[in-house]
């Protein structure tokens, strides 16, 4: 099953590798973007921080010297002899000094109010407010917030009068709504006193993100911070003023400043998954259409090339395969018809050469029975001839059944073994080993195939040498062939007599050599697969030593 689709599963997975590395990179390449972002947006909120900052400690040093101009005014050196001037010239003294405070408030761009109290008038002058005296508290150049008049003020303290210049909160609120932009939400803080902040912003928020900024206050004058309230994280940038001692603090939601980034990087992701959903769509149509019809032809092919020349391609296609499809079923078609001509001939030609070959044995051994018998009748002896004539009838009934050209391994050994028992008879010094694994008794042999090597054992080797006496048959399985051994201590052949023998063997038949060698080796080719065959060597015995081998269990066809 997975061979079957797995074309279809390499072409979705080099899509997904491929989804995988172009989303790596631009993960990687948006990532870095983000970051640059951050940095730039962080840069650009500290700049415009500083702006802000540099303005309003310009402002406050204005009014800071706007005081101390008054100290050099020679009308403002009368105060503290104030008390020697008649009532006229103390009036007239504090209408020119209210005169001159206005001009001054009203010459400096931000909205202030200058005044002096007077400590031995008691009151103030150039202000309508209470007449309470100055805080005695305060430090010069100091600037605090006084919550219920909600302005900011600056004491300058002097024997005799105090100068006194405010501005109020509202001047800082209309420079952070100035200074405001998109999704910033700028706002003043200092420890103990109450927030100010622009007229758009969340005091909530503001709470929230102060109570988690102020251990980072104490660490430095200027900074930014990620801080993360609610789920949401905010950029939140801080600067304090060195003039007026306030942070001005500015949060940013980074949801928001990165917005048009995050919109795009989710477009981009939707638009991979839908091009990996694309490719898997096109892929699996050209494996229907393409891979599917050629995986049909392949096993179609492979089908013809095992021999299976009935196999038919069904269905359709509906493309040009069609036509492949009917070309390979015509063409299958004409293979059957022509190899079951050819296989029907070359069975029944192998079916007449076995019979031929196995008919030319059957006189030969005929003859060599009849002789026995005879020189047996002359020489008396009626039990040789008693079993001579009963192994012939058993031998006739067993090779003369031509519709039956195989037997087992252990029938022939049964004929061979009936043999070797009348040669012993014939001759006291003869004796025979046979030696047989029981698994290859049940091996499927042609008939007639170790009997003509064991009489050619006895009469062309033990019977031409006195001292000789020994036949032995081995079998045995040799890796993946088998292989039956008869050798015997007879004569023997020379080296040179054994090469001549073979090369003789691979001639035609002629009237020069006996036909059983020839007619085995000719019927291992038949019967069996390559590698079969006959081999011929000198035996340790001092005899021949002749081995059969064919493969494991492979029978050719034509038996």
């Amino acid at each position: 099953m997975f061979k079957q689709y797995r074309t279809f599963y390499s072409i979705l997975v080099l899509i997904f590798l491929t989804t995988v590395i172009v989303l790596s990179l631009y993960t990687y390449t948006i990532n870095t973007s983000l970051k640059t972002v951050r940095t730039d947006i962080q840069s650009n909120n500290l700049n415009r921080l500083r702006f802000v900052v540099n303005n309003l400690d310009h402002n406050v040093q204005q009014l800071t010297m706007l005081s101390m101009a008054l100290e050099t005014d020679a009308k403002v050196g009368l105060l503290p002899s104030i008390h020697l001037l008649d009532n006229y010239d103390q009036v007239k003294l504090m209408m020119d000094l209210t005169d001159k405070m206005n001009l001054q408030s009203f010459s400096e761009g931000w909205n202030n109010q200058v005044s002096i109290y007077s400590h031995i008038l008691g009151k103030w002058i150039g202000s309508t407010a209470t007449q309470e005296a100055p805080p005695g508290d305060v430090s010069e150049d100091d600037w605090i917030l006084e919550p219920v008049q909600e302005r900011f003020s600056s004491y300058r303290i002097h024997e005799g009068y105090t100068i006194r210049v405010t501005f109020p909160v509202n001047n800082l609120r209309e420079m952070l709504d100035r200074s405001r932009v998109e999704n910033n939400n700028p706002f003043f803080y200092f420890a103990g006193n109450p927030i100010i902040s622009n007229h758009r912003s969340n005091d909530g928020v503001i709470r929230n993100i102060m109570s988690k900024l102020i251990p980072f206050l104490t660490v430095g004058k200027e900074g930014t911070e990620a801080i993360s309230v609610d789920g949401t994280e905010y950029l939140v940038t801080y600067l304090r003023s060195d003039a007026l001692g306030w942070y001005l603090i500015n949060y940013l939601p980074m949801d928001e400043a990165l917005k048009p980034i995050t919109r795009t990087q989710i477009f981009f992701y939707i638009t991979c998954a839908m091009l990996f959903l694309a490719g898997a769509v096109i892929a699996l149509f050209l494996y229907r259409k393409v891979q599917v019809p050629l995986l049909t032809l392949l096993k179609g092919v492979r089908l013809l090339k095992h021999g299976n020349f009935s196999f038919r391609i069904k269905g359709a296609s509906r493309n040009e395969f069609d036509f492949l499809y009917d070309n390979f079923n015509e063409m299958a078609a004409q293979i059957e018809d022509l190899i079951e001509k050819v296989y029907k001939e070359k069975i029944a030609s192998r079916e007449a050469m076995v019979k031929q070959l196995q008919a030319q044995i059957n006189p030969h051994f005929l003859y060599n029975c009849l002789f026995f018998i005879n020189n047996m009748t002359r020489l008396g002896n009626d039990e040789a001839v008693t079993a001579m004539t009963q192994n012939l009838a058993e031998y006739f009934r067993y090779s003369t059944r031509l519709d039956e050209p195989t037997t087992t391994l252990e029938k022939e050994l049964s004929v061979v073994n009936n043999y070797l028992r009348i040669q012993c008879l014939r001759m006291a010094r003869l004796r025979y080993e046979i030696d047989i694994p029981d698994g290859m008794m049940r091996l499927s042999i042609p008939k007639l195939l170790i009997q003509p090597l064991v009489e050619n054992s006895v009469i062309h080797g033990i019977e031409k040498k006195m001292s000789a006496g020994l036949v032995r048959i081995t079998g045995y399985e040799d890796g993946d062939c088998y292989r039956l051994v008869i050798e015997d201590d007879g004569k023997g052949m020379a080296e040179e007599d054994i090469r001549e023998l073979l090369w003789r063997m691979q001639q035609p038949l002629d009237d020069s050599m006996g036909c059983a060698l020839w007619n085995i080796r000719q019927r291992m080719d038949v019967h069996f697969a390559a590698p079969a065959g006959i081999e011929f060597a000198r035996s340790d015995l001092g005899g021949l030593y002749v081995t059969l081998y064919w493969p494991n269990g492979i029978i050719d066809e034509g038996e």
